[in-house]
């Protein structure tokens, strides 16, 4: 082997060596030890974590139910006391709610007829997922 030909072989050894080491380099930063890195889990909330993972989703059982429902439907009524309203109840059933306005004897006809509709867009458009009824005694 002349010396040039030594010469040109040593240099593509010597890049074919570059070339690995950088590969090594380049691939032992990507790995990490597996007992310092886990990845995140969420509880066991019966929802395969889907709760816990979005928690400002209401989808638990505590977050829509009648008692929550009726304090909200009651605080919406409430806007109607100084319109002839002097008391209200709530019937819940289901998909259902009937509601019950008690008003003012000297209110004419017509006017105890617009409240009631009054009354029955103000819930219906406050709670939707309810199919709303309302009712007037005297």
């Amino acid at each position: 082997m002349t010396h040039k030909g030594y010469a040109s072989s040593m240099k593509r050894t010597m890049i074919g060596v570059a070339a690995i080491a950088a590969l090594a380099v380049c691939l032992s930063g990507c790995a990490s030890n597996p007992s310092t890195r886990q990845p995140k889990t969420y509880g066991h909330d019966g929802y395969m974590g889907y709760s816990n993972s979005n928690p400002n989703i209401p989808n638990n059982f505590s977050y829509l139910n009648y008692k929550s429902d009726g304090k909200f439907a009651g605080e919406v009524l409430n806007k109607l006391k100084g319109d002839g309203v002097k008391s209200h109840q709530l019937y819940f059933n289901g998909e259902y709610l009937r509601v019950l306005l008690n008003v003012d004897s000297r209110l004419t006809n017509a006017e105890v007829d617009q409240l009631r509709q009054k009354a029955q867009n103000l819930v219906q458009y406050n709670m939707p997922r309810y199919k709303v009824t309302t009712e007037v005694a005297r």
